[in-house]
């Protein structure tokens, strides 16, 4: 013998007939019933369909963002993990007491956009040197021939092969770094 059950439109005490049965043995309780299950199902479809417009209306966003609005994120990321990569240190002065430090670039961005995302042009520098002595280039090539060796300052200095970046490029190259960056924090903490 089943047990009884409570009808959930009406609330009286019923026993099913089979398994499925939800309601009461009233037709009124069914229909209430299927139309609550109705709006239920209409309500998880328009969900359903908000998300998606959603998510299409952030493409669309995305995609009319200017080319500069990623080089600038990807910058972020890639600064990042230069300044966890050289830690607390000035490749131009030595200090390691500074307030703040910068990924210095050895060829400006401006003058090399090829070299904007190449480890070699960028390493940690003092917020003073690479601000208020526009990069103490002098010093910086000094201690990068020390840090990475004559001929790879010199293929620096001697690459000005142009380079446009596509967005796709873009996006590679922050996930790339970004990746490189949580597998150095690991390494770090692991150590």
């Amino acid at each position: 013998m089943p047990k009884p059950k409570q009808c959930p439109i009406c609330t009286t005490e019923y026993i099913p007939r089979s398994s499925l049965q939800k309601v009461c043995h009233n037709y009124k309780c069914a229909m209430e019933f299927n139309r609550q299950v109705d709006e239920r199902n209409a309500a998880r479809e328009q969900r359903k369909q908000d998300k998606a417009d959603r998510a299409e209306w952030n493409k669309r966003k995305a995609d009319a963002k200017p080319l500069s609005h990623w080089i600038n994120m990807t910058q972020r990321a890639f600064n990042d993990y230069i300044r966890a990569r050289d830690g607390d240190i000035c490749i131009s002065c030595g200090s390691t007491t500074a307030a703040s430090y910068h990924a210095g670039h050895f060829r400006t961005t401006a003058r090399a956009t090829q070299l904007r995302f190449d480890e070699d042009n960028v390493h940690s520098q003092c917020a003073s040197c690479n601000v208020h002595h526009s990069g103490a280039i002098g010093p910086y090539r000094i201690n990068l021939i020390t840090k990475i060796g004559l001929q790879r300052v010199l293929a620096l200095e001697s690459n000005n092969t142009p380079h446009r970046y596509t967005r796709e490029e873009l996006d590679a190259i922050r996930a790339r770094y970004r990746a490189l960056l949580r597998a150095l924090v690991k390494q770090r903490e692991a150590a």
